[in-house]
Parts: C-alpha cells; structure tokens; sequence
C-alpha cells in the first residue's frame, strides 16, 4: 500500500468559543478545505484541554507534495493560534497482528523535531530501528507513522512522527520509560536540536472525504 502524503493542520481557538467554532468547523472550514480539491480525505482531531483542533488531509493515493495554500485559513473570530504543514511520508511501523484500521485510533500523539540535516541519518536509524521498536511492546500503542516536513520554516520543525494510541495509558507505560532510557537515546539527548515538541488529539468527529 501507497501512504499519501499529509497536510498537518492545527488550529488552537479561545476556549469560551469552543462550542461556536465546533459548528462552523465541521459545517464550513471542513468541506470547504476538501472541496478546493488538493486532498480528498480528513482525519479530525481535538484537545480539549488546548481548545485545539487539527486535520490532517491527505489525498487518499500516492501523491506529490501537496499545497498547502489550497486550503483557506481559518478566517474565524474565535481563532488565536493557527501552523501548518505540509509532509512527505518517510516510513512507518505496526506492531505485530496489527491493521491499517489502526491508523483510525481514537488518540493520534503527534510528535515534532527539528533535525539539522547532517543529523537525520542518525536520528532516523534511532527512531525506526530502535525506539519505535520499544514503544510498540506497549498494547496501547500499536502504530507509528512518519513524516518530514516539505517546507521548514528557518529553525522550525522538520519532521512528524504521529503515533496512534488506544489508550493513554500509553504514555505511562514501562515500554515509553524504556524507550526514552536506552544509552542511544541518551546520547542523542545531550544535542541541542534533540528537543521535542508533544501533543495529544482525540478523535473529533468522522473521517471525511470529498
């Protein structure tokens, strides 16, 4: 199977305005966004304890990089923070007995890291031959995918990686504690670059297409 490529689109509105935003999302920013025709498919997220909302849009088939401009801003009164980007796939693993359905998981816990280019041979051997490994001992973290970001703002994120989770139990877990104390990782902690920025997003309604 292809895996299309994503627009990774996070959205953080005044918390007193959620419920207002909640409708004018899923009735106009939605539809509209698929409708400009660049992605056929959305995947919506929300935190509520951000008051964030994010879709990640892809094109449903292999594709190449995707414009992100197509989709308009979220011209909103209630919005107060809004990044996006567009990200090529890199690689991905499941643990073992898992579907595709996964990639449909209640959680989504995306994952951001600025990489410096002469450190993202390294920092990809590390992700897929090690700490993903650890991480998918876990039952409630069964799937990883991984992206980098086509577009990098100077000195902002390059790459994604969104793991799915079943639960959040995921993230108490002994596999994360050993994942994040292995001597490899230690290592790379002590660069600067190795700063991670984390978030969590639940399902927030259905997957849509166009």
């Amino acid at each position: 199977m292809t895996i299309p490529n994503i627009i990774f689109d996070a959205i953080t509105v005044a918390r007193q305005d959620a419920f207002a935003f909640d409708v004018w999302y899923a009735n106009h920013y939605l539809p509209v966004a698929l409708a400009a025709g660049t992605c056929s498919q959305v995947q919506p997220y929300g935190s509520p304890q951000r008051a964030a909302y994010l879709a990640i849009f892809s094109a449903g088939a292999a594709s190449p990089v995707l414009d992100e401009s197509s989709i308009p801003q979220p011209a909103h009164d209630s919005v107060i923070g809004a990044e996006r980007y567009s990200a090529s796939y890199i690689g991905a693993q499941k643990a073992p007995g898992v579907t595709d359905s996964i990639f449909d998981a209640p959680i989504v816990y995306p994952v951001f890291f600025s990489v410096p280019a002469e450190r993202e041979t390294e920092f990809n051997a590390w992700y897929m031959e090690e700490h993903l490994p650890i991480l998918l001992r876990c039952p409630y973290w069964p799937a990883c995918r991984r992206y980098r970001i086509d577009r990098p703002r100077a000195g902002g994120w390059t790459h994604i990686a969104l793991h799915y989770l079943t639960d959040l139990r995921a993230l108490e877990s002994d596999a994360r504690t050993q994942a994040r104390a292995t001597p490899w990782r230690a290592r790379l902690a002590t660069e600067e670059w190795f700063r991670g920025d984390y978030r969590v997003y639940y399902r927030h309604g259905e997957r849509r297409s166009s």
